[in-house]
């Protein structure tokens, strides 16, 4: 409260008459800097007791017996003020000096700790003084205040919601800290358009700049200012891209964009271990048979989703093959190759003395006597021939100047041994089953003719000699 410096000259000099006793003294508070400023509500203490508060002219009446007591004034945002009244005092004036403190102020954004530039601050004291600041770019401000006031702050920022307070200043120095809330935090969630459910490590791009990629929700917070358009660019692994531009109003919360599964086309080509396609290999899907191969040993397959896929190819004469298979957002080919069913069934054709024979036409025949390979023996008296492992067979072995021969063959008894004969050789080798079925059949016919000769023969009646009868007469 401000009064002209004279009237506070005629206010003590009217006390100085109206009090004649000496027994009371009236205090007037006001600032130093300026004394036309009354201050109310300082505390008068007398002999370390409150004695009582000023009133709005910042005066307050102390009255005593006896002695002078030794005062005390003290109000918030001053520094306090120490005496005693004169003997003859009936009134005392006490300047308070202003007492100043710089308020500290630190604004951080509340979820990434880091702090907020421009924001703009201001401080209302009780009287309705205020004063304005801007954070810099440490979202720090400094304002002077007067100390021990109870001031009102304010907080507000572009993107935030306003942060609202009430200060109390200290001494030289009052720190403050705030954290402000984002009001442009939207959710974004990415779905699959068929069956709805989340798609994890979604790419977002907004305005083209990266934001960050959905987590196992499918959602992925962002700050994105509202009402203001805005280009978003989202894609994922087995998915059509998405481009498009949406403006985010106050009411949304969470923002759903649906991705469509992209489709491939997928040419399965099947080769063997040469290199060389191979058709009519039967390709299966999943389970579902799509078809054979061409005669260039490709099988196309149209409009696959981008996910994994279990191949399975077949082939007469080939292992099977199993594998799985990824096709990208390209047209792509998928190379298989499949491994022979067959292995080396080897053949040893000796002769009767166990001596490798050379050029023996060997001929590997089926269940039906049918002829499935040949081959030729080298000068070790081997070859292979291509069958299939543990499979029985029969080979046949042919060689001029040699009886032919036969005799069951695997896989797994190599090297097969067969044994051919000449007709200088035929019968010495037991082995050697066809040189010996003539031979055989000789002596059984021999046998047989020696046999009935002698059983015909003891059927004849024997006559008795001459000799005889007369020695028996």
């Amino acid at each position: 409260m401000h009064f002209p410096a004279a009237c506070i000259v005629s206010i003590c000099l009217i006390l100085s008459l109206c009090l004649v006793t000496g027994s009371s003294v009236m205090i007037i508070v006001f600032e130093q800097s300026d004394r036309t400023v009354l201050i109310p509500e300082a505390i008068v203490y007398a002999d370390g007791k409150i004695a009582g508060k000023t009133d709005i002219n910042g005066a307050f009446s102390l009255d005593f017996e006896g002695y002078r007591p030794a005062l005390r004034v003290v109000k918030g945002g001053y520094t306090e003020w120490t005496g005693s009244p004169a003997e003859n005092d009936t009134a005392i004036l006490v300047p308070l000096q202003v007492r100043n403190s710089t308020l500290h102020v630190e604004v951080f954004d509340a979820d990434t700790f880091v702090p907020v530039q421009d924001a703009y601050i201001v401080i209302t004291a009780e009287d309705g003084t205020r004063q304005e600041a801007r954070s810099g770019s440490e979202g720090k401000a400094d304002l002077g205040l007067r100390a021990d006031q109870v001031y009102s702050i304010e907080i507000t920022a572009p993107n935030f919601q306003a942060a609202h307070d009430t200060v109390v200043t200290g001494g030289d120095l009052t720190n403050v800290q705030y954290s402000l809330v984002r009001n442009d935090r939207i959710s974004i969630r990415v779905l699959d358009s068929a069956g709805s459910f989340p798609i994890q490590s979604a790419h977002i791009q907004i305005d083209g700049i990266k934001t960050g990629t959905t987590n196992d929700r499918g959602i992925l917070i962002s700050n994105t200012s509202r009402n203001v358009e805005h280009t978003f660019d989202i894609s994922a692994e087995g998915y059509e891209s998405v481009h498009v531009t949406r403006t985010i109003s106050f009411e949304d919360q969470v923002v759903d964009f649906p991705l469509v599964k992209a489709k491939s086309t997928v040419f399965v080509s099947v080769y063997n271990r040469d290199q060389k396609p191979l058709s009519n290999a039967s390709v299966l899907m999943d389970g579902v048979l799509l078809g054979d191969t061409n005669e260039f040993g490709r099988l196309m397959v149209p409009a696959l989703e981008i996910r994994q896929y279990e191949f399975v190819v077949n082939r007469d004469g080939y292992k099977k093959n199993t594998l799985s298979f990824t096709p990208g957002k390209e047209t792509g080919e998928l190379i298989i190759v499949l491994e022979s069913e067959f292995t080396d069934l080897e053949v040893f054709a000796r002769d009767a003395h166990g001596g490798p024979l050379k050029d023996v036409t060997i001929f590997l025949l089926g269940d039906a006597q049918e002829t499935l390979n040949t081959c030729g023996t080298d000068v070790n008296g081997t070859c292979l021939l291509p069958a299939i492992e543990g499979k029985m067979y029969r080979i046949r072995a042919e060689k001029g100047g040699y009886y032919p021969n036969s005799t069951p063959a695997d896989t797994q008894s190599n090297p097969n041994t067969i044994i051919l004969h000449n007709p200088a050789t035929a019968g010495t080798d037991p082995t050697g089953s066809f040189p010996l079925i003539p031979v055989a059949a000789g002596l059984v016919l021999v046998v047989i003719g020696a046999g009935l000769y002698l059983f015909i023969k003891g059927r004849r009646p024997r006559r008795k000699s001459r000799t005889n009868r007369r020695r028996s007469l």
